[in-house]
């Protein structure tokens, strides 16, 4: 069971003994993360809970063998949206655990904490994000069980839309990194990602020396996209945040990246789509608001 993180938890100088997630168990800061300061723990921990995940691995994809993977590109593991159609609260949280030629197996959706309640025989909607396209469907709740874990069986599952998703579109992070710039007097320091795009990412510092635009750097962190845990290392350049503010206690700077390779480009993108759809909502009446 995952518990909460206090910042006493957390021993300065010590590389962390497990990795730091969040409420919904994304990663916030990696196994063997050090922090240095009592600041470097506030930035970390002053956006929200943090939990250790101890041996708890991320889901990962597996094997594609079937038309889900072959006509839109969605693995188990991939983060799902459900709601009935015509509800005008967010949508609930779930994931991608199976599928077959008619039916789809996905894990008990939930908001907030709480299990969506449902009835065997309703319709629901859902959508999901293959790495190009957020994909929606509509379902007949054929059955569900609490055991040997809680999951909803869909069948009569009916392609509904689809949308393709381009440009560099932001989304607001809450991931631990650490940054490098060209100068031997600045070792590399603990920071905290508070948004990313495939163009670059705004980082929150407490050393103000970090913030000078203009500056070759290099941002490593790890994130979790398509159900895979990935480590990443992304050189580029610093340069100032148009939406930092002075009063607050900690310092801003942007870093925008020069390139990657092919696979990170494909996660990152997977990354932020996932990241809208936890933040999206459906229109009522059955139509999906992307």
């Amino acid at each position: 069971m995952r518990r909460e993180v206090q910042a006493d938890d957390i021993e300065l100088g010590s590389p962390l003994r497990s990795a730091l997630v969040d409420e919904l168990g994304f990663p916030v800061a990696d196994e063997g993360t050090v922090f240095y300061s009592d600041e470097d723990r506030t930035l970390v921990l002053r956006a929200g809970r943090c939990f250790w995940a101890d041996n708890m691995a991320p889901l990962r994809a597996d094997e594609p063998s079937s038309p889900w993977h072959d006509r839109y590109g969605l693995l188990v593991g991939t983060l799902l949206h459900v709601k009935r159609p015509g509800e005008a609260n967010r949508a609930a949280v779930s994931r991608l655990i199976g599928f077959d030629e008619s039916a789809a197996f996905i894990a008990w959706p939930s908001l907030a904490g709480e299990a969506a309640e449902i009835s065997e025989g309703e319709t629901v909607l859902f959508r999901g994000f293959s790495g190009t396209s957020i994909h929606g469907f509509s379902a007949r709740v054929h059955a569900t069980s609490r055991t040997p874990f809680p999951y909803w069986m869909l069948r009569d599952i009916t392609h509904v839309d689809a949308r393709e998703l381009r440009g560099s579109i932001r989304v607001p992070v809450r991931l631990v990194g650490k940054l490098s710039v060209d100068d031997e007097k600045i070792p590399p320091q603990t920071v905290l990602i508070t948004d990313l795009s495939l163009g670059g990412a705004s980082v929150s510092t407490t050393i103000s020396a970090l913030t000078m635009p203009g500056r070759q750097a290099r941002l490593e962190f790890t994130l979790r996209a398509a159900g895979i845990k990935s480590k990443f290392s992304l050189d580029g350049w610093t340069r100032e945040d148009p939406d930092a503010r002075p009063s607050e206690p900690f310092h801003n700077v942007g870093v925008a990246f020069d390139g990657y390779r092919e696979r990170e480009a494909l996660l990152l993108r997977s990354f932020v789509h996932e990241q809208l759809l936890e933040s999206a909502t459906m229109r009522p009446g059955g139509m999906l608001n992307y």
